[in-house]
């Protein structure tokens, strides 16, 4: 049986990219397309290798292509650059397209369902919101550091202290740093409607999804932890073991070395940030609330802390985490706490 011919795309807004390899690897051509274009070319291959980078777009038209009778594979862009040889221009990312997809160990990325779409894109609007909410909290801190005001770092308690300081009339303030201190109070507290709304909604969406279900049985998991482990994962096919998982977030130690001697560093940081955030948070809270528990969960972390330090055990039962979400996506099972031998 012969192999389906293979074709590489360098993804863009209105103009792609579209590489062609025979069944034997050998470049039949490598032009610019319209969109249009491009669709109607790759219709005249039916069954064949799609390669693209994980960019913008690359799931809407790996859904597509896969729909079409595809075969697609995602790649990550941090991959694909190593592989580029000469200037950068869209010619060459489509040839390193195909080197990097020639790699044995390479790790592709899977293409997202609709369902995972939708919940990351809910994620990511949640995320703005609070990233504005902190720009705002921190411009006022350092407004009222010039007039010698201190604010704690908790949101809630600049909520709650800021409005006395603009009633009080003996702490230095101008009246133009009150006037500046409450346009942002006000730009502050508008913040909570919507991120209340999209928390909710998101809340919502999440209940009923069955994946994120079955992840809020984990200790640590709750609905905005599950629906961005399912968000990232989906059934978690694309991973061979637990580790790629949490090494794919950046809970995994980085290593360095030469000559064979190689030592271990911290954790990779590499991956999706705000994933790895949340998933971190949700450990904290169980290794401060283990007390007398006498699981065996909490008998692991509680010998853990014995012999290390705090966030260790955090980074520890994150990363421990993610590989249980992981065995529990593609088993369909439940986590099921154990009692001490």
């Amino acid at each position: 049986m012969n192999k389906p011919s293979t074709i590489c795309i360098d993804l863009a807004k209105n103009v792609f990219q579209v590489a062609l390899f025979n069944q034997h690897g050998k470049l039949k051509s490598n032009q610019k397309m319209s969109q249009a274009k491009m669709v109607t070319f790759i219709a005249q291959y039916p069954a064949s290798m799609i390669y693209m980078e994980a960019c913008g777009s690359a799931h809407y038209w790996g859904r597509y292509f896969q729909n079409n009778k595809h075969h697609v594979h995602l790649l990550p862009a941090q991959i694909v650059r190593m592989y580029r040889a000469g200037n950068k221009n869209d010619a060459n990312d489509a040839l390193a397209i195909y080197e990097a997809a020639q790699r044995p160990d390479i790790h592709f990325v899977s293409v997202k369902t609709t369902e995972q779409q939708d919940i990351a894109s809910v994620l990511h609007l949640r995320e703005s919101y609070i990233k504005q909410r902190t720009a705002i909290s921190n411009r006022i801190r350092g407004f009222a550091l010039e007039y010698g005001i201190k604010f704690p770092q908790s949101i809630t308690k600049l909520r709650a202290l800021l409005p006395l300081e603009l009633e009080d009339p003996n702490n230095g303030l101008t009246s133009s740093a009150r006037f500046v201190l409450h346009k942002l109070l006000n730009q502050l507290i508008e913040l909570d409607k919507p991120i209340q709304e999209v928390t909710d909604y998101l809340i919502s969406y999440a209940k009923q999804i069955p994946a994120c279900q079955l992840l809020m049985t984990l200790r640590g998991v709750g609905w905005i932890v599950a629906s961005a482990l399912y968000a990232r994962m989906g059934d978690a096919s694309a991973y061979k073991c637990g580790r790629d998982a949490s090494a794919s977030i950046g809970l995994v130690p980085a290593h360095s070395g030469s000559g064979g001697h190689n030592k271990l560093l911290g954790i990779s940081k590499k991956g999706d940030r705000t994933l790895r955030a949340v998933v971190v948070h949700g450990a904290r809270s169980v290794v401060s609330n283990i007390k007398d528990k006498s699981d065996q969960l909490s008998c692991w972390l509680r010998a853990l802390l014995e012999r290390n330090h705090f966030n260790k055990v955090v980074i520890a039962l994150a990363n421990k985490t993610v590989r249980m979400a992981c065995a529990m996506l593609k088993s369909n099972q439940p986590y099921q706490e154990k009692l001490p031998a």
